[in-house]
């Protein structure tokens, strides 16, 4: 059975390998955390990579274990998190929640505005129910915002359902986990931060991002260091930055108006990160 909404991380990144580059330490880590398994929260500024990263260590994993990586997307409340996490379970066709469905009367015709019809408490038991003993791993990317109601879904996953919980919160989201360290209990050997690449790695990033978006017959001088320089390393800077290089509005004659390239890269990406910051902070006052 599928759901009428795909939610899976590899459904939602196609991009992602593009930013994935020189992870070697950080990725073994990440999968060192699923095999154990243990929960972990993933950190680091926009366009570092962390979605990246997921992604491409979850597509390494052997195939049963990948079956059961329930990923979702960041939540806006209590009823929407645990929807999204029962649709991961749906898309996951686990044993449990389709015996239950089947009781119901449940078709994938009805799953959706069966699934709106559930209270709170009702989704939390459906959810608790499929997930205990399913040996699953749950990855909330894009988290955002974090209620107390929300935070102790996540402590029951892993602390008593036994289902190792991976947060990569948004820039700002940070604060919020800590509002909740009585429940989660992160300390270093439970973080995993993302630094920028090294200078190495970052320049060979720009140089496939250059072949990719058909920049070799534009007048480079200057380019390249430039958006190293500006991009301060980090990868998704560095793809964005070409992507808008690539578009006639940023060029003068053969040449790249790396400027403004640069300024409209913070007000289209920066920008909006300030202002989900700035929902997240108030939803936690």
């Amino acid at each position: 059975m599928k759901p009428t909404e795909t939610l899976t991380l590899r459904a939602t990144t196609a991009a992602a390998p593009a930013v994935f580059v020189d992870r070697d330490s950080e990725r073994r880590r990440l999968r060192e955390a699923i095999l154990k398994p243990q929960s972990l929260v993933i950190g680091g500024v926009p366009g570092i990579g962390k979605t990246a990263l997921l992604s491409d260590v979850i597509q390494g994993l052997p195939g049963g274990l990948r079956s059961r990586c329930l990923c979702i997307g960041g939540a806006k409340d209590l009823q929407d998190l645990l929807r999204r996490l029962i649709r991961a379970l749906y898309e996951a066709q686990d044993v449990r929640l389709r015996a239950q469905l089947h009781r119901e009367g449940i078709s994938y015709l009805t799953f959706e505005s069966w699934l709106k019809t559930l209270t709170s408490s009702r989704l939390r038991g459906t959810l608790y129910r499929a997930i205990e003993g399913g040996d699953y791993r749950v990855f909330i990317d894009h988290l955002s915002q974090l209620t107390l109601a929300a935070a102790k879904v996540i402590k029951e996953l892993f602390w008593m359902r036994r289902a190792p919980v991976y947060l990569v919160p948004q820039a700002g989201a940070e604060r919020l986990l800590a509002r909740f360290d009585r429940f989660f209990y992160w300390g270093d050997q439970e973080s995993l931060t993302l630094g920028p690449l090294p200078r190495v790695a970052a320049n060979d990033l720009l140089e496939s991002c250059i072949e990719r978006c058909n920049l070799l017959a534009l007048d480079l001088t200057g380019f390249r260091e430039e958006v190293l320089e500006l991009s301060k390393c980090v990868p998704g800077a560095i793809v964005k930055m070409c992507a808008l290089a690539a578009d006639a509005r940023y060029q003068y004659g053969s040449r790249v108006k790396i400027k403004s390239v640069y300024i409209d890269y913070l007000m289209t990406g920066h920008a909006l990160s300030a202002r989900q910051n700035l929902t997240a902070r108030r939803s936690s006052t």
